[in-house]
C-alpha cells in the first residue's frame, strides 16, 4: 500500500515527497481531531442554547423577550473572529480558576494559570455567535408553525413552556434541518480562525509543517491537504443537508397537526 501511495505522488508534479511520511500524517491528523472536538462541543452549546434562546425571544414575558434578543443580536451581529479576540483576551481579566474543580469544566480551564485555554476561547466564541444564529433559523421554523397548532396546545392545557418542547421545537426543528445543518457547516470551517488564538488546530498544524525550512517549498501542497480534511466532512454534511431538503413536504403538516389538535379540543 505504502509503494502505490508513494508512486501515485511521483507523478503529481511539485513537493508531495512529505506525505510518504506517514509522522506528517499523524500530525495533521492529530490536529484534525482538535478541530473536531471544538466543532463538537460548540455545535452541542449552540444547538442548546439557541433553542433556549429561540423560544425565550418568542416567549409572553416581556422581560424575557428583551433579554433573549439582546444577546440574539449581540452575538449575531458581531463579527466571530473579533469576539474569539474579545473572549480569548477579556478572560485573562476573570478568575476562573473555581472551575478547576468541576469534572466538565476542568478541561476549559489552564492548571498554571487559572484561565480560559486557547481551545475553550475558541468553543465559546464559536457557541456565543452560531447560538445567535441557530436562535433566529429556530424562530423562523417556529413562527411557520400554523397558530393553530399553539391556540390547541394552549386549549388543551399545555403551557407556553409544554407547548414549545412538545409540539413547537419538535416541528421546528424538522422543518429548519437543512438550514441548521447548513449552520454546521460554518462552524465546522470555522473552527480554523482558531489558529490565530495559537490552537494547533489542523490549520495551524498545516503551517507548522510549510513554515519549516525543510517542507518550505510544499506550502501549496500542505494547503490542499489541510482544504481536503476541512472538505470532506463538510460535504458529508452537504449531502445530509441536500437530502433533508428532499425530504418529505412539511408544508402541509402543521394544518393536518393542527386539525388533529382541534377536533381532540372539540372531543374535550
Amino acid at each position: 500500500m505504502e509503494s502505490l501511495w508513494g508512486s501515485f505522488l511521483d507523478l503529481l508534479p511539485g513537493n508531495w515527497d512529505l506525505f510518504k511520511l506517514w509522522p506528517i500524517w499523524r500530525f495533521l491528523l492529530e490536529g484534525l481531531k482538535v478541530s473536531v472536538q471544538i466543532a463538537v462541543i460548540a455545535i452541542v452549546i449552540s444547538l442548546v442554547v439557541g433553542i433556549l434562546m429561540a423560544v425565550a425571544r418568542l416567549a409572553p414575558i416581556p422581560i424575557v423577550r428583551i433579554l433573549a434578543t439582546t444577546y440574539i443580536e449581540t452575538f449575531r451581529a458581531t463579527p466571530l473572529l473579533l469576539l474569539m479576540f474579545f473572549v480569548f483576551f477579556g478572560a485573562g481579566r476573570f478568575n476562573t480558576a473555581w472551575a478547576q474543580d468541576m469534572p466538565l469544566l476542568s478541561w476549559f480551564v489552564d492548571d498554571n494559570t487559572g484561565d480560559l485555554t486557547a481551545v475553550a476561547s475558541a468553543i465559546l466564541a464559536l457557541s456565543l455567535y452560531n447560538s445567535a444564529v441557530v436562535a433566529e433559523i429556530m424562530r423562523a421554523g417556529i413562527l411557520s408553525i400554523s397558530k393553530g397548532i399553539i391556540e390547541a396546545t394552549r386549549a388543551l392545557g399545555l403551557t407556553y413552556m409544554q407547548s414549545m418542547r412538545h409540539v413547537a421545537v419538535p416541528m421546528a426543528l424538522r422543518r429548519m434541518s437543512p438550514g441548521l445543518v447548513s449552520q454546521l457547516i460554518t462552524l465546522y470551517k470555522d473552527t480554523s480562525l482558531a489558529a490565530l488564538l495559537a490552537v494547533e488546530e489542523l490549520l495551524r498544524r498545516g503551517k507548522i509543517i510549510y513554515e519549516s525550512p525543510t517542507y518550505s517549498a510544499a506550502t501549496i501542497e500542505v494547503l490542499i491537504v489541510v482544504s481536503l480534511f476541512y472538505f470532506l466532512p463538510n460535504y458529508a454534511l452537504s449531502l445530509v443537508a441536500a437530502r433533508l431538503e428532499r425530504g418529505p413536504d412539511l408544508r402541509h403538516v402543521g394544518g393536518e397537526a393542527a386539525a388533529g389538535l382541534e377536533t381532540a379540543v372539540g372531543h374535550g
